[in-house]
């Protein structure tokens, strides 16, 4: 817990400013900022596979800090700019670290596939790892109609808050506690404004996944893909297509603004797999899809709620243990392996320095839930502690000899509890 104590002393001297701005002309459009963020989460785990017959006795519970400095700098001019952020991340554990990190994905998502080589173990140990990734690295550039940017950048796409289906390059986990930054993938990206009411967006990434990072581009960790925007007034439509990985993806997407402080989004894909390796559970074709609402039933209270159908996912609760091993899973494409959801969500101001939000995600087939109820409060205007939880409810799995044979998509998580804190400078 030492660095959840640094960070906590950091915070008693958290100055108002949230970056240094070096120097700044706002009638040009141009500024040169300096800054970062220092955040620490530490979490306490119970129960669930940390309980099993094969776990050893010292694993539950279990505890995991996980430290992430991130140092930024930003230099903006009229037609140019450049960005690059890196980020620092210590994680330290009562677990294997190989397994915080990859089959369970704690506190961060799963790893990005990259084809830059700008990330780093320093040390790998069994509890203890430190790693560098330059998270964010590129250039961009504006003409007329036209901004084109390449590099290592944050790329989000379509629709939805809770789930994200056409958010296919680094999508965030329902379950993810750092979100802060999208984590960047290797692309070049074009915007261009066809008019008030038209846009359109390319984009191509590179990489590979476990490749070492060292400029190599496989199809496992590359895609390509196009969207166009339409406006109309309260309604805006989105079509996209390309290739992710190999398969072949086309979708459309929804925002209708009801008026009220609230509105109707959604988006649907297909996913065609020519692969015959990669086809999960005989399909050759999946859809994924979401459907929501975001309203602000009173001045100080934010409601989300959506319905996700999940067509990759596994049919059955036996399956979900293959599921999680399997590809799309490694490199983030899904974060829930079964078929059929619900999830609500709500962000209460109980003051303007504290903020109480709770979200659930509902497996409608097992069934099972997981409940995640967190307070924010704001210590200082750059400075912010957190303090949550992850309360999986559902049947936990039935164990012959050594062999656990999944009854729930919940039931196999076990408790988390979190501390956080974050300091931006």
């Amino acid at each position: 817990m030492r660095s959840a104590l640094l960070v906590l002393a950091l915070l008693l001297l958290a100055a108002p400013a949230r970056a240094f701005v070096v120097s700044e002309d706002p009638f040009e459009g141009n500024s040169f900022t300096v800054g970062g963020a220092v955040r620490s989460y530490n979490l306490v785990l119970r129960g669930g596979p940390l309980e099993n017959p094969l776990a050893p006795k010292d694993y539950n519970p279990a505890s995991l800090s996980i430290v992430a400095v991130r140092p930024k700098l930003e230099l903006k001019r009229a037609k140019f700019d450049f960005t690059v952020h890196d980020e620092l991340v210590s994680t330290a554990s009562t677990l294997p670290t190989a397994l915080v990190g990859g089959a369970l994905s704690i506190g961060q998502g799963a790893e990005t596939p990259s084809w830059l080589p700008l990330q780093w173990t320093a040390v790998d140990r069994a509890s203890y790892q430190l790693r560098d990734r330059v998270d964010w690295l590129y250039v961009g550039y504006t003409l007329g109609d036209f901004s084109l940017e390449v590099g290592r950048q944050p790329v989000s796409i379509g629709r939805g808050q809770i789930w994200t289906p056409e958010d296919l390059l680094a999508p965030f986990s329902p379950l993810q506690i750092n979100t802060e930054y999208k984590p960047g993938v290797d692309a070049a990206r074009v915007d261009w404004t066809i008019s008030d009411r038209a846009t359109l967006l390319v984009v191509g990434s590179l990489g590979a996944r476990n490749s070492g990072h060292d400029f190599q581009a496989k199809k496992d960790g590359s895609a390509a893909l196009t969207r166009f925007e339409l406006s109309l007034d309260k309604l805006r439509l989105g079509a996209l297509a390309g290739l992710v990985r190999g398969d072949a993806v086309g979708g459309i997407d929804l925002f209708v603004d009801l008026g009220h402080k609230s509105d109707l989004h959604g988006s649907g894909t297909v996913t065609y797999v020519p692969d015959r390796s990669r086809r999960r559970y005989g399909r050759a074709a999946f859809n994924r899809a979401v459907l929501g609402t975001t309203t602000q039933p009173a001045k100080k209270l934010l409601l989300t709620a959506e319905m996700y159908f999940n067509g990759s996912g596994a049919p059955r609760a036996s399956d979900y243990l293959s599921e999680f091993s399997s590809p799309r899973f490694a490199v983030g494409e899904e974060y829930n392996v079964g078929r059929l959801y619900a999830g609500v969500a709500a962000d209460w101001e109980v003051h303007p320095l504290l903020h109480a939000l709770a979200s659930a995600i509902v497996n409608l087939e097992d069934p099972s839930t997981l409940i995640a109820p967190e307070l924010d409060y704001n210590v200082a205007q750059n400075a912010l502690l957190v303090a949550g939880a992850f309360i999986p409810v559902g049947r936990s799995a039935r164990y012959t000899g050594f062999s656990p044979t999944p009854r729930s998509e919940f039931g196999l998580y076990p408790e988390m509890y979190h501390l956080d804190a974050k300091l931006y400078f």
